[in-house]
């Protein structure tokens, strides 16, 4: 296959004549490597653009004489629409068969999990998606008819949350979440009733449709083990195999990949790359699942590095260095940009600090470095994160050992949890399908589907089901409405047309909510004969009440416009999980309280004992709690955002210990700001 010729044509499209290039030449020798190998880089070392330099360069080689393809997988749809969105118009065959880019998820899903379930049940589930999922749980719940299993349930602190945790593994032995084993499981008595009722709710579940995301692995890996031929076809389909993200990727996502295409007699190509030390997808992992190959067979397998950060000065290399947790061989964050020098500059607060003086602080230090100038970093924005940003019903806020109210996000700033907007077919709200569908398309398809699926959930709230007692699809609703007469079936495409086009071309969408809310109360669409429900009337809503009334998203929308109007310089709140692989010209990261020992820096300095250690003074850090892990991994990704300007906000009284030895270090690399005390 030659690679070399199209690198150049890469780096005009992908880097806008800039060079793969540099004093490791890294980035070259990843692109060119064709051989089974494990890729660790470092924050904002262009890890994702070379390997979408790659993949352009692969395609200029397709087809293949075999008749092969490549698989392209990521952990999140936002990483594929990355790739789609930069490689698509570029190469579009890579998006064709035999070809496959998605997520590890929608892979299993469509090669194995769905195959198998079709094949058993004789027709496709309902949905993989949790939400609708743990409100079929909840209703099984409130409808317990077996008492030992009720019982037994109401015992718990959480019933719910075991029921939707409940889990099948490969014998349809019952577990509790994915990867634990039958002995595990609290009852070890098969033959009671109380395990026959779980066993026989898991099932009817799965019979019915509805999956959990952990169900379509129990799935597929039933499905291969059922066909040893399922494991030898896709080898054949699939030459090449490059996952991105990989530290984002749980135990058993990695082991069904590698059952199926890291075996003995496999030819597949396998390329797995990513940063052990930004594994905090969901969860803050101690230790990141990804055993890179050469781990287990240094022999064999050769890992690649990319230690330059095109994102990093070296200031800001130097200190984010200190808080890597694993180090490879050959893993070291070097910075390589050269557009800023500027140190991280540690504020210091006090109880009395309010979030409108740290922000002010922020913008005035955005200000005085002539930062906001700048297109390129206004487009890159200015964002205060953290790592805690609400407090849960269940935790407690206040410090039994100091009597003092801890601090997050919340207790700074008017902060909410921006919701996903991931072209999905689900939504919490009526009113979230009208705001939340595929803008980018130039017709009104999106739009109308996005309506019908929100029908749809409507009659499964409701527990309508068709003449063959299954759930209402937007093919099946239709046809439904279509038998009501010639006449209903004009009227209702004519009231959904209007809609649809009042939203896209009018941005009427309060208005088209209002009426599609009205329509599907009155009896022209609940007060319908609807199918196989015996003594039931549905004269009225009931069950989907909540969903139809209820959406805050207009609410939150006017609250941050307002705030934009007020700022000549836009400041974006978020967590540190939600900027994980952002670029940002100046990062501002407020340690909050989590578990203990309570605060971010109180995690990372070690003020006693004989292991003293504190990466903020750029000592070797030694690290054994928990919690001191999550840490760390939390400051490594926050720290490594901006391009320009980093600023750590830290409680003076959690930093006594060690402020003097900031202050009064030679050459220090913190730029100590003690205005705000």
């Amino acid at each position: 296959m030659e690679i070399e010729k199209y690198i150049t044509q890469a780096e005009k499209i992908f880097l806008g004549g800039g060079t793969f290039k540099d004093d490791r030449n890294e980035r070259l020798d990843f692109i060119k490597n064709l051989e089974t190998c494990d890729l660790l880089a470092v924050p904002g070392s262009g890890k994702t653009t070379a390997l979408i330099a790659k993949l352009y360069c692969i395609a200029q080689n397709m087809p293949f004489e075999d008749g092969s393809g490549i698989l392209v997988l990521a952990h999140t749809n936002n990483a594929v629409d990355e790739i789609e969105k930069k490689l698509k118009k570029h190469c579009p065959q890579l998006f064709e068969y035999p070809n496959f880019v998605g997520t590890i998820q929608s892979f299993v899903n469509k090669y194995l999990a769905i195959p198998n379930y079709v094949s058993h049940y004789k027709q496709k589930p309902i949905t993989f998606d949790v939400e609708r999922y743990e409100h079929q749980v909840n209703n099984f719940y409130l409808n317990i008819k077996n008492p030992n299993l009720k019982n037994w349930l109401d015992k718990k602190m959480y019933p719910i949350k075991f029921l939707i945790d409940l889990r099948f593994d490969k014998d349809y032995n019952l577990i509790k979440r994915l990867n634990s084993c039958k002995e595990d499981f609290e009852l070890k008595d098969q033959s009671k009733p109380t395990y026959l009722g779980l066993k026989s709710f898991k099932e009817k579940m799965i019979k019915n449709g509805y999956l959990h995301f952990d169900d379509g692995y129990f799935l597929a890996n039933k499905y291969l083990l059922k066909f040893e031929t399922i494991k030898l076809i896709l080898q054949k389909r699939f030459k090449y195999i490059f996952i991105d993200e990989m530290q984002d990727l749980e135990e058993y996502q990695i082991n069904i990949i590698d059952d199926i295409f890291f075996t003995n007699d496999s030819k597949t190509v396998i390329q797995r790359i990513g940063d052990k030390n930004q594994s905090i997808y969901n969860i803050v992992k101690e230790n990141c699942d990804w055993e890179t190959r050469q781990e287990f067979d240094a022999q064999k397998y050769k890992n690649l590095s990319f230690q330059n950060s095109l994102r990093l000065n070296s200031n800001l290399a130097n200190l984010v260095d200190k808080f890597v947790l694993e180090r490879p061989s050959g893993y070291k964050v070097v910075g390589k940009f050269s557009g800023s020098e500027l140190k991280p500059h540690l504020i210091i607060i006090n109880r009395e600090t309010t979030g409108k003086q740290i922000k002010k602080r922020f913008i005035e230090l955005i200000k005085n470095h002539n930062l906001h100038h700048c297109e390129k970093n206004v487009k890159n924005g200015f964002k205060i994160i953290s790592w805690n940003t609400l407090w849960n019903k269940e935790e407690e806020n206040i410090d039994k050992k100091t009597n003092l109210k801890k601090l997050r996000l919340i207790d700074y700033y008017e902060y909410y949890e921006k919701e996903s907007i991931n072209r999905k077919d689900d939504h919490k709200f009526l009113k979230d399908y009208l705001n939340h569908y595929d803008k980018e398309k130039k017709t009104l398809e999106s739009i109308r589907k996005s309506i019908l699926n929100s029908f749809t959930r409507i009659l499964d709230l409701e527990d309508i089901r068709d003449d063959r007692e299954k759930r209402y699809r937007k093919s099946t609703l239709m046809q439904f409405i279509k038998n009501q007469s010639e006449e209903y079936y004009n009227d209702f495409k004519a009231k959904l047309y209007s809609w649809c086009f009042r939203i896209v071309v009018y941005e009427q969408n309060d208005e088209v909510y209002t009426e599609i809310a009205s329509f599907i109360k009155g009896k022209d669409f609940i007060g319908l004969n609807w199918q196989n429900l015996e003594n039931y009337h549905p004269k009225i809503i009931s069950k989907s009440n909540q969903f139809i009334i209820s959406s805050d998203f207009q609410l939150k929308e006017q609250k941050k416009e307002v705030s934009k109007e007020k700022e000549d310089i836009q400041i974006d709140l978020s967590s540190v999980h939600a900027v994980k692989g952002q670029t940002h010209c100046a990062t501002m990261y407020i340690e909050t309280a989590y578990q203990r020992p309570t605060y971010d820096t109180q995690k990372i300095i070690k003020s006693k004992g004989k292991n003293k250690s504190n990466p903020l003074l750029l000592e070797e850090h030694k690290c054994n709690g928990t919690y001191d892990k999550q840490a760390l991994k939390m400051m490594y990704v926050g720290f490594s955002r901006p391009t320009h300007l980093l600023c750590f906000v830290v409680l003076e009284e959690n930093v006594m210990d060690c402020l003097d030895s900031l202050c009064h270090t030679k050459g220090g690399i913190w730029e100590i700001d003690k205005e705000l005390i």
